[in-house]
């Protein structure tokens, strides 16, 4: 008896007429295999005959369907790049560690103070509450994210539900630091939000718009950073423009690009959605022939799904201008959050700027941190390592007075705005396990009711 089998074939995008909404119109396409049949006869026979284990029959199927070889050297390359990039991390981190630890305390006594016992005491007499301030900048980017999700929540269910989407900010933080390019908290937040009393599209869809509007949020900062550093509008110390390499303007708007992309493919495909389909094509075709994807017409479904449900998304939520603006104003909040870690860092190991103080002398910090994060946004390390650290270097180097407190400025700002993320969301992602586990126990399935 010969297997039916379903493959789903992409026709065309089209315009729903009551929604409005982009649509992807699927035909489905059945066809008979006699060779699969066989080959699985053959398999059981040969399996039964020389007692093979699932290894054997796994061997056998690939022979006969004579499609494993392509699958198996795409997992090859596939293992291989995750291998790949995981020694790089390894190899940057500890070298970037390295290079400045030498550099700030064996070579850096060059134009700086060497500093004693005394001056680190003295320093951090006078400006021990800036690590106060760091710390308090630290749960403000909590607080922000938190009340984000908080204010679409409200607006998609007339619900707040600020203690979940608080716990979801915590959780979607964690898995963002721990995968590269920060794209791994979102399935994580959406399963903690439909857990926890925020359920069907609306858990789903949460995550998606709070991201997208962040990454207009910091991509605006971005831009205006750019040009009122190239400007100096906000009159910068020479010795900052000076250590700052042009390089920096080129990778930042490399940066700021790749964290628009995927927002400006939504609002591409919202727009002119046969457009949007044939980059999506495009792109999920030229990874096939690089041999990077292994199923190009199944990838572009999927892309095409995501890419749907987000623009629909999107346009809903937009239809409630003042919970946009509101969430706008919230991502840009965070980012400040985010990039005063690095300026009360600063502060605490005795940065003072004559030129400048107070609000100003926050604002030229900020200004520098948003182009660095920008710049090493698109490195494929976990929170950017390495090349983060690096570039955060260069202006703890410019900003403490004393030989051999760049680097520890640097390592602290680095346990502040990256490693700490990490440790809150491990502690409270195992707390919130065992709960969820003991109110299953108990037959609870929402802790909040």
């Amino acid at each position: 008896m010969t297997k039916k089998k379903k493959t789903i074939g992409l026709r065309k995008i089209e315009i729903d007429s009551e929604t409005a909404e982009p649509m992807i119109v699927g035909v489905e396409e059945e066809y008979v295999s006699a060779a699969v049949a066989e080959a699985e006869k053959t398999v059981k026979a040969q399996a039964e005959k020389d007692k093979q284990t699932s290894i054997g029959k796994q061997i056998v199927m690939s022979k006969f369907l004579g499609i494993s070889e392509k699958d198996k050297t795409i997992d090859r390359r596939q293992k291989f790049f995750k291998r790949l990039v995981s020694v790089i991390f390894l190899v940057l981190v500890v070298g970037v560690l390295a290079y400045t630890f030498y550099v700030d305390f064996f070579r850096a006594g060059e134009g700086k103070q060497a500093v004693s016992w005394s001056d680190l005491i003295g320093n951090f007499e006078n400006t021990w509450y800036f690590l106060i301030l760091a710390i308090v900048s630290l749960f403000l980017s909590y607080l922000f994210k938190g009340v984000k999700l908080s204010v679409i929540c409200k607006s998609q269910t007339g619900k707040w539900h600020f203690k979940t989407c608080f716990e979801t900010g915590v959780i979607g933080h964690y898995y963002n630091y721990v995968t590269p390019l920060a794209v791994g908290g979102q399935p994580f937040e959406i399963y903690h939000l439909s857990k926890h009393g925020v359920h069907g599209g609306v858990a789903a869809s949460m995550p998606i718009i709070a991201f997208f509007l962040s990454q207009f949020a910091f991509v605006s900062l971005g831009i205006v950073s750019l040009v009122f550093f190239n400007g100096n509008i906000l009159n910068i110390e020479q010795e900052f423009v000076i250590n700052f390499p042009p390089i920096f303007n080129v990778l930042a708007i490399i940066g700021l690009f790749g964290c628009i992309a995927m927002p400006a493919l939504v609002l591409i495909f919202s727009m002119l959605p046969r457009i949007g389909a044939k980059l999506v094509k495009w792109c999920t075709t030229l990874g096939g022939k690089m041999k990077i994807i292994k199923d190009p017409k199944k990838t572009e479904y999927k892309t095409l799904k995501t890419i749907v449900h987000n623009s629909v998304c999107i346009k809903r939520f937009a239809k409630n201008p003042i919970a946009l603006i509101t969430t706008l104003l919230l991502g840009i909040g965070e980012t400040f959050a985010l990039c005063s870690i690095a300026y009360f860092t600063l502060k605490l190991f005795g940065y003072d700027n004559a030129n400048a103080s107070g609000f100003m002398e926050w604002m030229q910090i900020v200004q520098l941190s948003i182009i660095l994060y920008a710049s090493v946004s698109f490195i494929p390390t976990p929170g950017n390592s390495g090349a983060a650290d690096l570039s955060f270097y260069l202006l703890f180097t410019v900003g403490v007075r004393f030989a051999g407190l760049a680097f520890s400025a640097m390592v602290l700002w680095r346990i502040l705005s990256f490693y700490s993320y990490i440790i809150i969301g491990f502690i409270f992602t195992t707390v919130n396990r065992k709960k969820d586990h003991l109110a299953e126990f108990l037959g609870v399935s929402d802790l909040e009711k």
